[in-house]
């Protein structure tokens, strides 16, 4: 009988929380920051407070998807059995993760914030 990893559906399931997390933050953000008026405040360039935060958040949500993408992706040394069904599997889905969070948040960096 094989023993599980005890996290191994936690697994499967992160990569697409971690893009929820990342859809509230950018969207709460949104929200507050047009609420505050961080559109009307320029830092450098023509680049507003809101448009820096909204991409330094989606900046950092690309890195985490994309980094529990490599940390779960599937090792087998040649000493080892086969890791099973479910890590490929949830290594798929961070790699899809990761793939809806660029083509979901990537709007960020060019469409208007505040109306």
């Amino acid at each position: 009988m094989r023993t599980r990893h005890p996290l191994a559906l936690v697994a499967l399931a992160a990569g697409f929380g971690l893009w929820l997390a990342a859809f509230i933050l950018l969207y709460g953000s949104l929200s507050v920051g047009c609420r505050l008026g961080w559109h009307r405040i320029e830092l450098a360039g023509g680049l507003t407070l809101q448009r820096a935060q909204l991409v330094a958040l989606f900046a950092v949500a690309v890195a985490a998807s994309g980094g529990l993408a490599v940390a779960l992706r599937p090792v087998r040394p040649a000493d080892e059995p086969a890791e099973g069904f479910l890590r490929p599997v949830a290594f798929r889905a961070a790699v899809a993760a990761t793939a809806a969070t660029v083509v979901t948040f990537a709007a960020v960096l060019v469409l208007t914030t505040c109306r």
